[in-house]
């Protein structure tokens, strides 16, 4: 049995492919179920046949974006184990893989702790996937590289519009929540010393508004115009986020804020403070569907920990995930400890920097071959040109 948990991103169906296509080399394998709406799937008994699919269906599969099974965010407590242990012995599933980020694998360590305590025989394994990159104890994380491609391109996108029209202080939001990944990510799109990104904030360091306002203003001074990129968690150097929605009604169901918005409040900030003109892009849920801009490695990166997942679970491992090694290693893959995975991973401190995009080469190099290439485009010729 598969399912699917947590936000989607562009490649996490590549996975399932990947499930479903390993599946069918496995004599051992007879029947490949799906659960419907993750976990509750589990606890509803809503349940899905995906043997008979045809090979047609599964390689549109492949580049589909979403959760072709549906998702959650559904956190299982210790009173939804019995039930959950009973759809599985109800189907007779001996193989369980869970397709998620760090709350999904956190539920897949604890649907694993009690199997072995009631004496279920089956082994699971988790199959990593967040746009956010910040599940520890693998290289990187399918989802996150076509995830910042959309970033880096609408930022560089982005650069060329407000360059063209100076109008003057622009600032792009990226999800992410408590971890800057893709907020860094954006520093790929600079042609040029004088295009946007201009400033870059991440929640990995202390955010400052003083500071903020006076870089902003020194770099409209300089250019004329500005596109600044902040991720979604930001936060103050007490801890507390920078915005927050207040609404209790726009909490998720893990009882978290709904995240976002804090682009919109920098935009007003700067606007009463500096008495300039500045507007804010959010793509917010585009940057995680669009499979345009997906990935090369990213996909492949997909339905690679879906296949190696099938196979530690044929081969008898239990309570494992399936972690990426690094693009120069020998090997493509291997297991870690469920329990490994739980907790979230900042950006290294050694690829962090006090300056202005507040990432450095080491950064840079790290992701550069996980987005890919990027579209390019001419250096303004009033710049280019210009004696």
């Amino acid at each position: 049995m598969v399912l699917q948990g947590g936000g989607p991103t562009p490649v996490l169906n590549a996975s399932l492919y990947g499930v479903l296509d390993e599946a069918r080399k496995h004599s051992q394998i007879n029947r490949v179920l799906g659960a419907c709406y993750g976990v509750h799937g589990l606890l509803n008994g809503d349940v899905i046949d995906l043997t008979a699919l045809s090979a047609a269906t599964l390689q549109q599969l492949r580049l589909t974006p979403g959760a072709s099974l549906g998702s959650t965010r559904h956190k299982p407590a210790d009173a939804d184990m019995q039930r959950i242990i009973g759809t599985l012995a109800k189907h007779d599933v001996r193989l369980l893989l869970l397709i998620g980020g760090n709350g999904s694998l956190r539920g897949a360590d604890a649907i694993a702790r009690a199997a072995d305590r009631s004496g279920y025989e089956i082994s699971v394994i988790g199959v990593p996937k967040t746009i956010d990159n910040d599940i520890p104890s693998t290289d990187r994380c399918p989802g996150f590289g076509s995830a910042a491609r959309y970033v880096a391109q609408a930022v560089r996108d982005l650069g060329m519009d407000v360059r063209g029209l100076p109008q003057p202080v622009s600032i792009f939001e990226t999800m992410g929540r408590d971890v800057g990944w893709l907020a860094g990510a954006s520093v790929l799109a600079k042609m040029d010393e004088n295009h946007a990104p201009h400033l870059v904030y991440q929640p990995e360091r202390a955010f400052v508004a003083d500071k903020f306002l006076a870089s902003v203003d020194r770099c409209v001074t300089r250019l004329g115009w500005a596109v600044v990129v902040v991720s979604e968690g930001l936060k103050q150097a007490n801890g507390q986020p920078v915005y927050e929605a207040a609404d209790t009604s726009q909490r998720d169901a893990l009882n978290r804020a709904l995240p976002g918005g804090v682009g919109n409040y920098l935009a007003g900030l700067v606007t009463r403070e500096l008495k300039i003109r500045c507007r804010s892009e959010k793509p917010g849920l585009c940057g995680r569907a669009s499979m345009l801009h997906v990935s090369k490695q990213d996909l492949a990166d997909a339905e690679l920990v879906g296949r190696v997942g099938v196979q530690s679970a044929v081969a008898g491992h239990h309570a494992h995930m399936v972690s990426l090694l690094p693009l120069d290693s020998a090997e493509r893959t291997k297991r870690i400890p469920l329990e490994h995975a739980a907790g979230d991973r900042c950006i290294p401190e050694q690829w962090l920097e006090d300056s202005d995009l507040g990432v450095n080469e080491g950064f840079l190099k790290y992701i550069g071959p996980i987005v890919g290439d990027l579209v390019d485009y001419l250096v303004p010729l009033r710049d280019s040109l210009k004696r």
